[in-house]
């Protein structure tokens, strides 16, 4: 998932503090996306996506701004789709990585250097072709950690096999 946190926030103004409670809004600013070979149509709030069971999917959440004015954080995941026919209750897995980041080099010239993360996901498994609506809520921070918000976002998920 990727938003566009400063839309929502802007949108948004008293949005609701409580977790319990989230503000329903435009899901427009909301975006999910796959690799292209994997993706039916195009990418949106909705995907459309082809898979195989026993394929695994990760759910990563990140904004437009890449963090540097606000983060989305997912705290909630419901499916519709009870039994979990379709896709395995997601588990969140953290994972250390390094990012290259450029540093300035000898006449001028960037070099790459590093910096180390940790960074969490969801992780899943496809069991079969379907489609599901799943109930996902996020907060939104802002640089300083000031919560700006708890929302809601309700994707339709479709698995077609390849």
């Amino acid at each position: 998932m990727a938003c566009d946190a400063a839309t929502i926030v802007e949108q948004n103004p008293h949005a609701s503090r409580n977790p319990d409670a989230p503000t329903y809004g435009d899901h427009r600013p909301i975006y999910m996306t796959a690799r292209q070979d994997r993706v039916v149509g195009t990418s949106g709030a909705e995907l459309n996506l082809r898979a195989e069971p026993g394929d695994g999917v990760r759910r990563r959440e990140t904004t437009l701004s890449l963090g540097s004015d606000y983060k989305a954080l997912l705290y909630e995941y419901v499916s519709s789709d009870s039994s979990h026919v379709l896709i395995r209750t997601p588990e969140t897995e953290v994972i250390d990585g390094i990012h290259p980041m450029p540093q300035e080099g000898a006449e001028g010239r960037p070099e790459c250097g590093a910096r180390n993360y940790r960074a969490p996901y969801r992780r899943t498994t496809v069991k079969r072709a379907g489609k599901g609506v799943y109930h996902f809520s996020f907060r939104i921070p802002d640089r300083h950690r000031h919560l700006k918000g708890y929302f809601p976002w309700d994707p339709f998920i479709t698995v077609e096999d390849p």
